[in-house]
């Protein structure tokens, strides 16, 4: 039992540790945007540093297990292909179903908004639709979990690598899945405060925005870690990470409104997109506990 306690501390030090280097790591970083003039979003540089930002929580995970000497053995990066097929069928397909049943929840409601002839360049005219552009939002759909899947490692390997597990050796994995998503959030603050996802131009800004961000970040990460717990490995997460990267913006396509509220949708950030993914959530938390993971 002794033992048992030790290593818990051990854990829930290095566990400390890794947020404290990641986040210092990461916010040093994007002060960099708002300290030189840089306009985020716009300068060349700034959307660099944020990609740079994107591998801090490996970096930190990598300086975690040297600082507490830790090794590198449970590093969680190995695919283990062998016996998770579904897993990563589902890894590939969860998130494209599920941000498009977003899109259609959100013009359910804002039906005024929706304007096929927006996504497709529908020609008034000729009644044709633009083969190429039809082309281009499917090509872009299928390949969208793997198109950015070395940036979404590099967070990947942070969140779900090592702060889910360590956070499961503390409290369980529901716990753990839910707390995950909550320090991802905040860790998106500083970029959120600088327009990312919801501009500024909101009530509560920023404040407001970042909870967005958080309830966002928690609700992807329920599936995300519910993937990792089951593969033992961060690639299916990284997968269903990049298909969000990929498709998140896919709803604005059909919008014709001059003004939206960003907090609503149709972004997959917005509140409205996220109801499908949320009450998948509860079924996911549900088999989280009932699988003992």
């Amino acid at each position: 039992m002794d033992s048992e306690i030790t290593e818990n501390k051990i854990t829930q030090k290095r566990t400390i540790i890794f947020c404290i280097i990641t986040f210092v790591l990461t916010w040093s970083l994007m002060s960099v945007i708002p300290l030189t003039g840089m306009e985020y979003g716009v300068s060349l540089e700034s959307l660099l540093i944020m990609e740079v930002c994107m591998f801090m929580p490996t970096l930190g995970n990598v300086l975690t297990r040297l600082a507490t000497k830790q090794g590198f053995s449970d590093f969680k990066l190995a695919p283990k292909f062998k016996g998770n097929g579904k897993n990563y069928l589902f890894a590939y397909f969860s998130f494209i179903i599920l941000i498009y049943l977003g899109v259609v929840v959100y013009y359910l409601i804002y039906r005024e908004q929706f304007s096929f002839a927006q996504a497709f360049m529908f020609n008034q005219e000729e009644n044709l639709v633009s083969m190429q552009i039809i082309v281009n939002i499917a090509v872009s759909t299928a390949i969208s979990p793997i198109i950015n899947v070395i940036p979404t490692l590099g967070e990947e390997i942070g969140w779900r690598g090592y702060l889910l597990y360590g956070l499961k050796n503390s409290c369980g994995s529901v716990k753990a899945v839910l707390l995950t998503g909550i320090i991802w959030g905040i860790w998106h603050a500083p970029v959120i405060a600088m327009g990312h996802n919801y501009g500024k131009d909101y009530p509560g800004y920023p404040f407001v925005g970042i909870l967005m961000m958080i309830v966002f970040c928690v609700a992807v990460g329920i599936i995300e870690g519910y993937l990792t717990l089951r593969t033992d490995s961060v690639l299916p997460a990284a997968i269903c990470h990049s298909a969000i990267n990929g498709l998140a913006g896919i709803g604005i396509s059909f919008c014709n409104a001059t003004q939206i509220n960003v907090l609503a949708g149709p972004t997959y950030v917005g509140i409205i997109p996220l109801i499908p993914t949320v009450l998948f959530d509860a079924y996911i938390l549900y088999k989280i506990k009932k699988e003992a993971m």
